[in-house]
């Protein structure tokens, strides 16, 4: 896409094709562990599936991707021989896999390929009981139009250094954070969104008439908003930081490409010099126009350190209290003068930068000035919220009940089933890594209490946002237990 841009600008067909390509055939490979032979394979797949068992077997239609190819196949024997000198034992043996999937791009191939293969793999396992084959987490996709290739592992996500969300979780939890775990490594997406459901169904959330799903539709509207306000925070850095780069780069780049001209202009004799001039002309008055944009770019930074002047936003960028975010958008009129600086420098930001960001630093400054409006926003989000879960309890009944295992939206339903249940854990994990140590008089709340509190806190919070003010709203503590969500001095 980037490549695409910036070749100039594009129309509505051109995009189209960029941003949803046409379907055609990729080449994937993938290495099946605990088997030496997968017999029957082209009746179970294409013409075009083989099995390769050593790396030195010819591949077809593999074209200038034969090399990476085969270093798949050295890697899986490098595994091979290392878990055998590993464990002693005899290793059950591996193949590599090829075969043709039709998809829009190489993503879209390996994903696609690695759930075909596995499906596939279905009918050996069941054949074949007492043996465990299974897919190594590497994949390759090869495009034969452009010859173009990508190697991929699952996991494709890493992080760097991990910490637990809290050291604080009650026993009782346990087999919510099992669950969740199982259903995040799980590959297969309708399997994995069910999954999600058992995760949520083991802190005592239930579906139905008599189920629970609205009150922890609201708990996760609250969660929401306060990560939406944070997140809205980095996203503004970033953007600027964004826009300061990218205008600096081109700056250079338009400069250098004027001193280029002007030297070749000097060195050019006749007509050709004058052509040389002309275009060096043009290229200077770019370039001078790339000066600007890096000036406002750079004005766009010194607005945002005015801004985290008052949010008190150090060098790590972090945001520990959203609350005085939030006071930028929307200030009384009795603000002191940072605040009045800090709000005026936030307008100025948003008209220097674009797209999203800009867009919903607008949203959000309208809501904020209209108690009302946020307190429909609330309200709407727990209603969107409620409507999922009773979607991801459907669907746990069509995975785990009815066996079906793909859908025209399995995809789609497994990252909401996700992010529902990493909300859930997240406001969760924050109230016990806060809450008092329990005692006999004040036993510790079970998970479905805390969902059961923060539900009528919503409620509580939306009522007094229709009142029209905002004035004690505690969004920095919005979901803990040492708040009320509106008790900010």
């Amino acid at each position: 896409m980037r490549t695409v841009l910036s070749r100039g600008s594009l129309d509505v067909g051109r995009l189209l094709k960029v941003l949803l390509p046409a379907v055609r055939d990729f080449r994937v490979a993938v290495v099946v562990e605990g088997t030496s032979r997968l017999e029957s394979l082209a009746r179970l797949m294409d013409s075009a599936a083989a099995v390769r068992n050593s790396p030195g077997e010819p591949a077809v239609g593999w074209g200038h991707a034969t090399a990476d190819l085969k270093a798949l196949a050295e890697l899986a024997d490098a595994a091979s021989a290392a878990r055998r000198a590993w464990s002693g034992d005899q290793a059950g043996g591996h193949v590599l896999l090829t075969f043709t999937v039709r998809a829009r791009d190489l993503g879209g191939a390996a994903l696609l390929g690695r759930r075909r293969a596995s499906e596939m793999l279905d009918q050996y396992v069941a054949g074949q009981r007492v043996a465990e084959i299974r897919l190594r987490p590497e994949t390759l996709a090869h495009d034969p139009d452009s010859g173009r290739v990508l190697r991929a592992a699952v996991p494709v996500l890493g992080s760097g250094p991990v910490r637990p969300l809290t050291i604080g979780w009650p026993p009782a939890l346990r087999e919510s954070l099992r669950t969740a775990h199982i259903a995040r490594v799980t590959e297969a997406p309708t399997t994995a969104a069910g999954l999600c459901w058992a995760a949520l169904e083991a802190l005592d959330v239930k579906s139905g008439k008599k189920g629970n799903t609205g009150e922890l539709a609201r708990a996760l509207s609250l969660q929401a908003v306060r990560q939406q306000v944070i997140d809205l925070h980095q996203r503004t850095r970033t953007a600027v930081a964004a826009e300061v780069s990218a205008a600096r780069t081109a700056h250079q780049a338009a400069q250098r490409a004027a001193d280029r001209l002007e030297a070749a202009a000097k060195a050019a004799e006749g007509a050709r010099a004058a052509l040389l001039g002309e275009k060096a002309t043009t290229a200077r008055d770019i370039a001078l126009g790339q000066r600007a944009a890096l000036e406002r770019a750079s004005e766009a930074e010194a607005y945002r350190a005015v801004v985290d002047a008052w949010t008190g936003v150090g060098d790590d960028g972090l945001l520990r209290d959203p609350d005085r975010w939030l006071d930028a958008f929307a200030p009384p009129a009795d603000a002191d003068p940072a605040l009045r600086a800090a709000a005026d420098a936030l307008v100025a930001l948003t008209d220097r930068l674009g797209g999203e960001t800009a867009a919903r630093l607008r949203t959000w400054r309208a809501l904020l000035a209209d108690p009302c409006s946020l307190a429909t926003w609330l309200k709407g989000t727990a209603g969107r919220f409620e409507t999922s879960l009773d979607w991801l309890y459907a669907i746990r009944n069509t995975a785990l009940h009815d066996g079906r295992f793909a859908s025209a939206t399995d995809l789609l339903d497994v990252h909401a089933g996700r992010a529902l249940v990493d909300l859930t854990l997240e406001f969760l994990g924050n109230w016990y890594q806060h809450a008092p140590t329990p005692t006999l008089e004040q036993p510790e709340r079970t998970a479905v209490a805390v969902i059961a509190h923060l539900a009528v806190r919503q409620q509580k919070v939306v009522e007094e946002l229709e009142g029209g003010t905002r004035a004690g709203w505690n969004v920095s503590r919005l979901t803990s237990p040492t708040s009320t969500g509106w008790d900010r001095a």
